[in-house]
């Protein structure tokens, strides 16, 4: 049998709603449906928004801390409008380049090999697991399911509630299903 994730990102927030980097806060739940079918094991990464969602969705889920949000580094708990405002070159670097890290954080190809040696590395179980964690992961860990070069997360949309189907046999992953998110809330799959 092969082994399926499904990829969830958290319910929006606060934070996400005002775009701001990092402290994801608090869950807008009322809008989670739980899923239907059988789950064969939860995981999380272990912000609060991620363990909400998945409990809102059907299930307790054990965090993995390598699966938290992007370091941020002087950008966490910042708007994105004022980063730009203050920091606009530091803020066109990183949206055009993986490896930048002008907030002095991690940058996104690191995240994405973070989270990449989770994926590989976990004793997922056979059958279907649902991964709720941030937005920004689950790009992340779509490029690295991919094996994809880092630029390719900058052309992945995914936003609150947006799901990801990857499965693997063997040793290749695959991504299977993308839904970017809004719409996906209603959804009962």
């Amino acid at each position: 049998m092969a082994q399926r994730l499904l990829l969830v990102a958290h319910a929006p927030t606060a934070q996400t709603v005002a775009f701001t980097f990092g402290t994801a806060g608090e869950p807008h739940t009322e809008d989670v449906r739980r899923l239907n079918g059988r789950v064969a094991s939860w995981f999380s990464g272990p912000e609060q928004a991620c363990q909400a969602t998945a409990l809102r969705l059907g299930g307790e889920a054990e965090p993995i801390p390598e699966l938290c949000e992007c370091d941020f580094g002087s950008w966490t708990g910042r708007a994105l409008a004022d980063v730009a405002l203050q920091d606009a070159p530091g803020l066109e670097a990183w949206l055009h380049d993986p490896r930048a890290t002008p907030h002095g954080g991690e940058s996104l190809a690191e995240l994405t090999n973070r989270v990449g040696r989770v994926l590989d590395d976990h004793p997922w179980a056979e059958g279907r697991s649902v991964v709720v964690v941030d937005a920004l992961v689950a790009r992340a860990l779509i490029v690295h399911a991919l094996d994809a070069n880092p630029e390719v997360i900058f052309h992945i949309d995914i936003g609150p509630l947006g799901r990801a189907s990857l499965s693997r046999s063997q040793s290749s992953w695959r991504l299977a299903r993308l839904e970017t998110g809004a719409a996906v809330s209603r959804s009962d799959s």
